[in-house]
């Protein structure tokens, strides 16, 4: 009598957690979280790039415009990052609020 073979879906599952960050910096925030990817083998960290538009509504626009290619997936991580000496508090609720609003995201506020 001949076997059934059963097949498996092959899953899309992720070796690594990503996390995606959209930091006010262009070169100095992406080199100091690109270089976890180095220190943490079970982490991937992709920082999206940006032009000299530090603002919090354009650090903000970069990572909606990345949510919605649909890049993000539901165990991955998106954080926001700026710096607080620069920006009213009303520019930081904005983007404090989007993040408490999803379940996978997160804000961060450097303060010197």
């Amino acid at each position: 009598m001949a076997r059934k073979r059963i097949q498996r879906p092959l899953g899309q599952r992720r070796y690594r957690k990503l996390f995606v960050v959209s930091a006010e910096g262009v070169k100095t925030e992406p080199r100091y979280f690109t270089a976890l990817n180095r220190l943490l083998p079970l982490v991937h960290v992709h920082c999206l790039k940006g032009d000299h538009d530090s603002a919090p509504p354009h650090v903000l626009k970069r990572m909606n415009d990345y949510i919605k290619q649909g890049s993000l997936e539901p165990s991955d991580e998106a954080w926001l990052v700026v710096d607080r000496n620069h920006w009213e508090d009303g520019q930081l609720d904005e983007l404090r609020d989007w993040a408490q609003k999803r379940g996978n995201c997160g804000f961060a506020v450097s303060n010197p």
